[in-house]
């Protein structure tokens, strides 16, 4: 069964690609905070049933259109109907001209970046967006979005101000239940980026669910703040060493199945 996090707030099991969060607003009503990888759909719901009955979901909250985020936003769409939010700048009008889609991408620093692409190129069907997020507001009760662009155009946040939990994406990574940011040139726009996380460190509650790595229970606020305005350091050997380290459980992390008993 999925990890209780906070309540009203669970961590999926069983899932490829980023994790997989579910949320109770305050009004009872379910939300998804992403998706993973296609491959996701049985597990997803499977966990889903597992914590909340026959309780539909309400929503899918995408913190961005990275495929490793919203690979099985389409099919769960399908067969759940629930309505599906991302951002304005990560949308495109749809085919028809009739609202707008996400076209899911691969981020920029994913090893197999030129492969995903050929495979998204066939199967990556447009998947519709029921709510377009265009600054803050209220998804659901007690559950509020932030803007927070830099990863990607649209990129967004999330917070459940009740047990005071945030949805990061990829704003953030945790190693061990240490953050650190994404690589520079993994952000659509590194300035920005930069920009939205200090903005952010201000609101954020003590708890953080990251896209990638452990959730921290405490002490995240603190820890975005840290972040804010750190200088990066320059290139050096010991520093590609490092990265390299990083990227390479980053990316075994994102290809294997999330398990209770063995943590990113």
């Amino acid at each position: 069964m999925a990890d209780l996090v906070a309540p009203g707030v669970w961590w999926l099991h069983r899932t490829r690609g980023s994790n997989v969060y579910l949320v109770q607003a305050a009004d009872g009503q379910l939300a998804l905070i992403d998706t993973g990888f296609g491959s996701n759909v049985r597990a997803i719901l499977d966990e889903v049933r597992s914590v909340a009955g026959e309780t539909p979901l309400a929503f899918i909250l995408l913190t961005h259109n990275h495929f490793d985020h919203t690979g099985a936003a389409l099919e769960l769409r399908n067969r759940t109907g629930a309505r599906v939010a991302a951002g304005l700048g990560d949308c495109t009008p749809a085919p028809n001209g009739n609202g707008r889609t996400v076209t899911r991408t691969t981020g920029r620093s994913h090893i197999a970046r030129f492969v995903s692409r050929w495979l998204l190129r066939r199967r990556n069907l447009p998947l519709p967006v029921d709510l377009v997020l265009d600054g803050e507001t209220e998804v659901l009760p007690g559950l509020r979005a932030y803007p927070a662009p830099g990863h990607t155009p649209g990129s967004f946040c999330f917070v459940a101000t009740g047990p005071g939990v945030a949805f990061v994406g990829d704003m953030v990574i945790s190693h061990h239940r240490r953050l650190s940011r994404p690589m520079a040139l993994a952000n659509a726009d590194n300035n920005l980026y930069e920009q939205s996380l200090a903005a952010f460190a201000q609101v954020s509650p003590p708890i953080g669910c990251p896209g990638h790595g452990q959730p921290l229970t405490a002490g995240f606020d603190a820890a975005l703040r840290g972040l804010t305005g750190r200088t990066r350091r320059p290139p050096s050997i010991a520093g590609l060493r490092r990265r390299a380290v990083r990227l390479r459980t980053f990316m075994r992390n994102m290809y294997r199945r999330r398990s209770p008993r063995r943590e990113p």
